[in-house]
Parts: C-alpha cells; sequence; structure tokens
C-alpha cells in the first residue's frame, strides 16, 4: 500500500475543500463555540475559589467535553462525506446523537482522562502556589505556568496520537464501540506516527504566520488542517490507492474483503466499482496523474 507524502495529502486535501470552504467554517465555529460556552458558563457558574467549586468546574467541563466530542466526531463524519464527493449537510453535526452516541462518549472520556491526567503538575502549580506580590515573583509564577502548560498540552498531544482516527473509524463502522475504536486507531497508526506528526508540523509556519493577518487566516487553515487530518486517515486505510490491499475494498473495521467487482469477471480488480466507502476508484486517476 503506498503511503503519500506529507504534500499529497495536503494537496488532495486543497482540492476536497474546494467549493465546500464555508460549510466546514461554519461546521468548526459551532464546534469552537459550543467549547467556548462551555467554558464561558463553568466561570460564571463556579466563580469561587473553594474546593468545591473547583471540583464542579472541572466536572462541568468534562460533560462539556463529552457532548462537544459527540459534535466533534460528527464533524469529522460531515468531512468524511466531503471528502468522498457524497451527500452532506451541517445536520451532519449530530449524526452520533442519532448513532450511539455512548460509544463517542466511551472515547471521548478516555481521551479527556489523558489529557487531564497530562495536566496535573499544571493545575497543582496553578492553584496551590503564590504568585507573589512584587511584578519580579508574578513574572516567575507565569513563567512557571507558561512552561507547565505548554509541556502538558504536547504530553497530551503525543500520547494521543495513536488514538487520532479513533472517530473517523467510528463514522465508517457504525457497530464499532468506543473502546474498540481506540484499539483499532492505534493498531491503523502503528508506524505511521512520525508521518502524523510531520503532518502537523507543516502547519506550523502557516499558524505563525496568521498572527500577521489578525488570525483571519485561521479561517482557511483550520479547514485545511481538518480536511488533510481527513485525508491522512483514508491514506492509513488504502482508500485512495487504485488498487487496495487484497484487491479489494475497505469494510470500515479494519478489515478488507476479497471478492468480483459487480458486473465484472475480473476479481477486485479496484477500477470502475464503487466501495463500500462511497468513492469511486476510477475519480483518483486524475489525482495521482497530477501528484
Amino acid at each position: 500500500m503506498k503511503k503519500r507524502r506529507t504534500k499529497e495529502i495536503k494537496q488532495q486535501a486543497k482540492m476536497a475543500l474546494q467549493g465546500h470552504l464555508g460549510t466546514v467554517i461554519l461546521g468548526l465555529l459551532a464546534v469552537y463555540g459550543l467549547n467556548m460556552l462551555g467554558t464561558i458558563l463553568s466561570t460564571t457558574l463556579f466563580s469561587g475559589t473553594s474546593v468545591l467549586d473547583l471540583v464542579l468546574s472541572e466536572v462541568f467541563l468534562l460533560v462539556v467535553s463529552l457532548i462537544v466530542g459527540i459534535i466533534t466526531a460528527g464533524f469529522g463524519y460531515m468531512l468524511l462525506n466531503i471528502s468522498r464527493g457524497k451527500e452532506f449537510s451541517l445536520g451532519d453535526l449530530g449524526y452520533f446523537f442519532r448513532n450511539q452516541p455512548d460509544r463517542v462518549i466511551i472515547a471521548g472520556f478516555v481521551l479527556a482522562l489523558i489529557q487531564v491526567i497530562t495536566a496535573i503538575p499544571y493545575y497543582y502549580v496553578s492553584y496551590t502556589t503564590d504568585p507573589g506580590l512584587t511584578v519580579e515573583e508574578q513574572l516567575q509564577w507565569f513563567s512557571t505556568i507558561f512552561v507547565l502548560l505548554a509541556v502538558s498540552t504536547l504530553l497530551n498531544f503525543l500520547i494521543s496520537i495513536p488514538f487520532a482516527m479513533t472517530y473517523f473509524l467510528m463514522a465508517d463502522d457504525p457497530d464499532l464501540g468506543g473502546i474498540q475504536g481506540l484499539k483499532e486507531s492505534a493498531r491503523l497508526m502503528k508506524g505511521n506516527m512520525w508521518r502524523y506528526i510531520k503532518l502537523n508540523l507543516s502547519f506550523v509556519p502557516l499558524l505563525f504566520l496568521s498572527v500577521f493577518t489578525f488570525y483571519i487566516a485561521l479561517f482557511w487553515i483550520m479547514p485545511y488542517m481538518e480536511m488533510s487530518l481527513v485525508t491522512f486517515y483514508r491514506d492509513l486505510n488504502g482508500e485512495l490507492d487504485h488498487r487496495l490491499p487484497g484487491d479489494g475494498y475497505y469494510g470500515g473495521s479494519g478489515s478488507f474483503y476479497n471478492g468480483y467487482n459487480a458486473g465484472s469477471d475480473d476479481p477486485g480488480n479496484g477500477y470502475d466499482s464503487e466501495n463500500q466507502s462511497g468513492y469511486r476508484n476510477d475519480r483518483e486517476d486524475d489525482y495521482n496523474s497530477e501528484a
């Protein structure tokens, strides 16, 4: 199975976004907007400094993150439909609310737990140390907090990499449970984590340059990033190849099926036939000839 370079994946993502950027932006705004709303509500409802307020605030944020996680998974489902040239709408954001949301909640809880564990040093220092009274003491405190936050964010990213494909896998297989989705994602990412890191790092220059546009460029960069991750997933499962592993088609549960194409005497040639993921293999000819 061919492993595409970062440049090829990003080129395919650009092609998929053509004519659909507005819808993807609205989907992103919904996801980030709900997450921000949850944070604001948490700060408003539990504004005290007691241990009880702290615990209730974290529990509230956990519940919000699980709900937003269901919508985030639906956003991934919408991006998959766009990438495959299938019908899509903003209503896809609610796809998992209608299709066993418990499995997304289970997977989301595990991912949230990883985030909490990696952030323990940050939370401990920020809530148990005194910023001080002098400017020097406060600067030292903020520097420490910033470093701990950066380290916790990096650790969370690195530890969560094996599970990055979980929601996409569950979108392709309605029967795939939360824990099974995490395991299947780890299997799919085995040997591909450095490729995933390189893909994410390739957007760092664009993110840096967005500062000079007062972050307006993020309205293009973020959809570009998200669609690139979708394309990366489709590359991992062999969907972008002319001939899929086993001369068959991807079944959505980490397995490939052999067999004759409908209406053809040529067993599994992978051409001129629509596979289970909803794309026509011959559509990829043009892309690979241009890449």
